[in-house]
């Protein structure tokens, strides 16, 4: 087993060896609060990702044959991870606003702070809630936020699938009973 990767790092250690020839002025701190801000980010998109996902997909005309519904599926899921994360929440967002008042506006703030940290903004300078991102409990509410948004989109999705869940139920009855659906 080499001790190097093939352009010659250190095995184990070629994204904090890349790190320290690109951005030699980062210091392991800042790395890792970057770090917790892009987790945030995609916790949050990731939960953007599946919601639209599974709201979308429930009320699809369902192709007749099996392939041709993965198929489907498959383009649903591809067009949904394209969408930039702007797009996606703005469907999202006026719903999960009604019921969520206190996390509407988080997705917001940490797409702000993720646009901040890559898109040229000095870590030093990047702040959330007006608190510097270097800050031990600032990273922390950065977390505990997207954990928030995430928690509650779970929610939200119970929400949309409510009516499909008392249909299903109805349709058991009915069929208990012996009665016609239609």
């Amino acid at each position: 087993m080499s001790s190097t990767s093939s352009i010659g790092f250190p095995s184990g250690q070629v994204a904090q060896t890349l790190r320290k020839i690109l951005f030699p002025e980062l210091t392991d701190h800042e790395v890792e609060a970057i770090v917790v801000c892009l987790l945030a980010h995609l916790l949050i998109e990731n939960g953007h990702n599946d919601t639209l996902y599974r709201w979308l997909k429930q009320d699809a005309p369902i192709p007749f044959n099996k392939d041709d519904a993965l198929q489907a599926n498959d383009a649903l899921w591809n067009a949904i991870v394209k969408m930039d994360f702007a797009k996606k929440y703005s469907i999202i967002q006026p719903f999960f606003a009604e019921w969520f008042p206190h996390e509407e506006k988080v997705p917001w703030e940490i797409n702000t702070l993720r646009n901040e940290i890559f898109h040229g903004k000095a870590i030093e300078d990047a702040k959330f809630r007006k608190q510097p991102i270097s800050d031990e409990a600032t990273i922390e509410k950065v977390f505990l936020s997207a954990q928030a948004v995430s928690m509650q989109l779970g929610k939200f999705e119970e929400m949309i699938d409510n009516p499909h869940a008392l249909a299903d139920r109805w349709r058991k009855r009915l069929q208990e009973l012996g009665e016609p659906l239609l």
